[in-house]
């Protein structure tokens, strides 16, 4: 009995490693080879397609299951408190972004970065130990955007610009963010990762037993990084935003909603569906406001359009998502993968 159950870990185990990390790593690795060769023309006409699928597949339905995530944590008034929170977060963003654009899209830039490192940090199946947590989640998260930042200025500007349209209206957008300040973002970021990268190599003398896992890690940044470089920011922040974080978000959703973490891919994908429609409730509302803001907003309703509107989407929500699950963290007393959790507190019939 005890063998079979070591038996099934280790598959559980390999299914985890291939479905979770080899095949986000093969997409974007193809995206990058794709680059590399053929120039970065392609990226710029795929751009939205990332973030357009994202609205419903994997990326914005892995935040739209907080409502089902956060019913399962609490009853009654702690719940109707959480999400009181969750709304006054999200209206408290709106309006910093109606109020002062520029500023909530330099905060949300630097925002990401934390949010991207915990949750990259959070799905990591080696060795955590000898991790100092802030130092790590920066590693983890600033790479993906100071690379476009720093390789793609204009273009980077460009989305930024549009954001900021969304605003304040085209005309009075488009000197509100200069290329050369995006580049200095850029290399103020990957200045933080770098002194990130000199922190856990410290603390890597100290746990050698982690070292195989930090090695994996820094093959992942690898690729992350010339994803950055060899695509256009559009289109390389929206694929590792849908094939990397919100894909790896899908294994700790599966067990907080479906019951358990998958082990094939049949499992994977009733998880998946699973995972969707716990999600319609806050996925329905929000599908509106964005098609809404979109048809209203773009003249010629373009796909890169959507792009946008949807990044402004997230901007508003991303916030209160990371404050539900900060406070997910605090109740279980661990770090939970993916901001979301997934321990046994928190499985169906489990309330408390």
């Amino acid at each position: 009995m005890h063998g079979a159950t070591r038996a099934g870990g280790g598959d559980a185990s390999r299914f985890r490693e291939v479905a979770f990390r080899r095949l986000p790593l093969a997409v974007m690795a193809t995206a990058v080879i794709a680059g590399a060769v053929f120039g970065s023309h392609w990226s710029v006409v795929l751009a939205p397609l990332p973030w357009i699928v994202a609205l419903a597949v994997v990326g914005l339905p892995h935040g739209g299951a907080d409502f089902a995530v956060s019913h399962r944590a609490w009853q009654g008034r702690p719940l109707a408190l959480v999400w009181l929170a969750y709304g006054a977060a999200m209206a408290a963003v709106l309006a910093g972004f109606v109020a002062a654009p520029v500023a909530m899209i330099v905060a949300f830039t630097v925002f990401s970065c934390w949010h991207f490192g915990t949750a990259h940090l959070d799905t990591e199946s080696g060795d955590a130990a000898g991790h100092t947590r802030p130092a790590a989640a920066l590693l983890r998260g600033c790479l993906v955007l100071a690379v476009p930042l720093a390789v793609w200025p204009e273009a980077t500007a460009a989305v930024a610009i549009d954001l900021a349209a969304l605003a304040v209206g085209p005309r009075a957008a488009t000197e509100l963010v200069p290329a050369a300040a995006v580049r200095a973002t850029g290399l103020g970021l990957a200045a933080v990762s770098v002194a990130a990268a000199l922190a856990e190599a410290v603390m890597a003398t100290r746990s050698p037993s982690s070292r195989w896992s930090r090695v994996k890690v820094l093959g992942d940044l690898a690729v992350i990084a010339c994803l950055g470089c060899f695509t256009d920011p559009l289109f390389s922040v929206g694929l590792y935003f849908l094939a990397w974080h919100g894909w790896r978000q899908m294994e700790p959703l599966a067990e907080s909603l479906a019951g358990a973490r998958p082990r094939s891919w049949s499992a994977l994908g009733g998880a998946i569906v699973h995972i969707h429609r716990a999600a319609l409730p806050l996925l329905v509302p929000t599908w509106a406001a964005i098609g809404a803001a979109w048809w209203l907003w773009s003249p010629d309703h373009s796909p890169r359009a959507l792009a946008i509107v949807s990044i402004a989407a997230y901007l508003v929500v991303t916030p209160a998502h990371e404050l539900l699950g900060d406070l997910l963290r605090q109740m279980v007393g661990q770090q939970i993968p993916g901001s979301l959790p997934a321990t046994r507190c928190l499985q169906p019939g489990r309330h408390g």
